[in-house]
């Protein structure tokens, strides 16, 4: 919530030929962030066109676009390559075409108080869904930061889109989120800090 992979279950990829009328289908995106620029930009700047192809795009949550994509419903999508792992190691047939993000990017942004990883004991945080990269993230950088959710009393809340968490540390009802830059960056303007920022700690991760 962020980072993002492409998954490919039906292939498309030829080019038009005399008028044939586009291949219409839905590509599902799981989260409303920057990851998914590449998606968009190739949606209107008419990449799509070039192979006679006009998807579909829907936005799912990403555990949720995970099962639409399992079920046979969607073929495709861009989802947390933590969704597609935990597919193919329950048994599921999901096949990963590209990765787009070689590390993880989320941030741990707090509240204005929180001046130290201390401050987190005791805390709620935001993560989102329970197998989701912006999850992972957040248990990431509390281990980066020396903190045990169990042993120091940080309840783990699985808020799922990256939107509900920032309306959630807005509002109060959380004490963190761990989040993609761009809606960190929304916080950030009305005062909250970012405790940690993993992408520039470098931390190799699929994404």
């Amino acid at each position: 919530l962020g980072l993002v992979l492409l998954f490919l279950f039906v292939s498309h990829g030829t080019k038009a030929h005399g008028t044939e009328a586009p291949a219409r289908f839905p590509f599902v995106y799981g989260a409303l962030s920057g990851n998914t620029v590449p998606l968009w930009i190739a949606k209107e700047q008419g990449f799509f066109r070039k192979y006679n192809l006009d998807p579909q795009l829907i936005f799912i949550i990403a555990g949720r676009a995970a099962q639409a994509m399992l079920s046979g419903e969607i073929k495709i999508g861009i989802i947390g390559a933590t969704h597609v792992a935990n597919v193919v190691t329950s048994g599921g047939d999901m096949t990963m075409l590209l990765g787009l993000e070689t590390k993880l990017d989320s941030l741990l942004v707090v509240h204005p108080s929180i001046k130290s990883a201390e401050g987190l004991k005791g805390k709620k945080v935001a993560i989102g869904t329970p197998a989701g990269t912006a999850s992972l993230g957040a248990y990431v950088g509390l281990d980066y930061l020396g903190l045990v959710p169990r042993r120091d009393n940080i309840i783990l809340m699985g808020v799922g889109a990256p939107s509900d968490r920032l309306a959630a540390l807005l509002a109060g009802s959380v004490d963190a989120m761990s989040v993609s830059g761009e809606v960190a960056q929304a916080a950030i303007n009305q005062g909250y800090r970012v405790l940690l920022d993993l992408a520039k700690e470098n931390v190799p991760f699929q994404s």
